[in-house]
């Protein structure tokens, strides 16, 4: 990840943060021509779509104000989708791979491909999984290129 994009969503995720929400994880898609923003918010209430067209407006006028101060943060047309996670709510950092322990999930893991399982535990940096084996299975979190719950 870039710098650039790693400020990005650093930026994006304090402002949902100060709108009240738990910002779950932002990716960026490139398309020729076009980027995809895309956030996933939540809330212990939550998620309806007036959540999502409020975090929407903010993250719009950010980009906005930044691109009039002389700060382009795409190249061509962007678009912007937050949504709440959904019950195969995407797992972007080691706390919610703690927080889902017990939780069957779908990962992609560098080196080994697929891999689908229970979260047995996380601890510093390392995911344990009780694949659908039965192996129990040690994985370094950095590791792990994109990982859900399956529902």
């Amino acid at each position: 990840m870039t710098t650039k994009s790693a400020n990005l969503k650093k930026n994006i995720s304090a402002i949902v943060d100060e709108a009240g929400y738990e910002c779950v994880g932002v990716d960026l898609i490139s398309n020729p021509g076009r980027v995809v923003l895309r956030i996933f918010i939540d809330s212990p209430e939550g998620i309806v779509h007036k959540d999502c067209e409020q975090v929407s407006r903010s993250v719009s006028e950010y980009i906005d104000r930044a691109e009039s101060e002389g700060t382009k943060l795409f190249k061509g047309k962007y678009f912007i989708e937050v949504s709440s996670p959904g019950i195969e709510r995407p797992l972007y950092t080691e706390e919610h791979y703690a927080r889902f322990a017990g939780s069957k999930v779908s990962l992609r893991v560098r080196g080994r491909g697929k891999l689908s399982g229970v979260i047995l535990s996380c601890e510093k940096g390392v995911i344990t999984l009780r694949a659908e084996d039965g192996e129990e299975v040690a994985l370094k979190f950095e590791d792990i290129t994109k990982g859900n719950i399956v529902f």
